[in-house]
């Protein structure tokens, strides 16, 4: 190649570069963005399985005490029941038989109506548990889905933005000479956006490494493009563009 052609295909490989820094973050911010949302939908979610297991919680007890409802109604029915049997007994032994089971029953009767009213007390507190937490639920969704609306439209600019850079870089593509370009467009790949650096005080631009003074006599002459014998990243030197 001619010094001329070297030096030129340089400075539209740095024209490149930098578009694909700014096409680089662009595309790391569209990937993370989701994940900034992440924390927020996993809140969400942790909530709202708080508050379902709350309803399913307050469901058992209504069950439980509609359970209990039914057992009283059958005691009460048990016990009309003996008591109006009390008549057509023969004996005195019998009549107080049937007293003493007619007092158990009241009994248990009466343990039963306590067991309804404790689980309509403990009801009615999941039913503010439950509230409570609708509550709750309510306001973390509205935050995800305001920082989701936020984050959807960032990504949404960028992703404009991205293809803008796309059609910059077309354009200088089409001014590199082929095999120069595949080569940038593998390590451009493979270096985390970054393929032709500069060489600063000795010193190669991508990673960091001293370089003696045959490697930059040989980027001078510019009869070939060079890289670095560590990163494989181009190498040029900005004060000869």
């Amino acid at each position: 190649m001619a010094v001329q052609n070297v030096k030129e295909i340089i400075r539209k490989l740095v024209a490149m570069q930098k578009i694909d820094e700014e096409l680089f973050a662009f595309r790391r911010e569209i990937r993370e963005k989701p994940e900034e949302l992440a924390g927020l939908k996993a809140r969400v979610d942790t909530k709202k399985a708080y508050f379902h297991k709350l309803e399913l919680a307050a469901r058992d007890v209504e069950l439980a005490r509609k359970a209990k409802e039914l057992d009283l109604k059958a005691k009460e029915q048990d016990i009309l029941k003996f008591e109006g049997s009390l008549m057509s007994l023969k004996s005195n032994k019998e009549y107080q038989t049937r007293l003493f089971e007619i007092e158990n029953m009241k009994a248990d009767k009466s343990i039963i109506e306590d067991d309804v009213i404790k689980l309509m007390d403990e009801f009615e507190k999941s039913v503010k548990l439950v509230e409570a937490e609708k509550v709750i639920v309510a306001v973390e969704e509205a935050k995800y889905l305001a920082e989701k609306e936020k984050v959807d439209a960032a990504i949404r600019k960028l992703t404009e933005e991205s293809g803008g850079l796309e059609a910059r870089r077309r354009e200088v593509m089409v001014a590199v000479e082929k095999t120069s370009l595949e080569l940038y467009e593998r390590i451009v790949e493979n270096r985390d956006g970054v393929a032709i650096v500069p060489i600063v005080n000795h010193t190669c631009g991508g990673c960091f490494m001293h370089l003696p003074d045959q490697v930059i006599n040989k980027i001078k002459m510019y009869d070939s493009l060079v890289r670095c014998e560590v990163c494989a990243r181009f190498q040029y030197l900005e004060e000869d563009l």
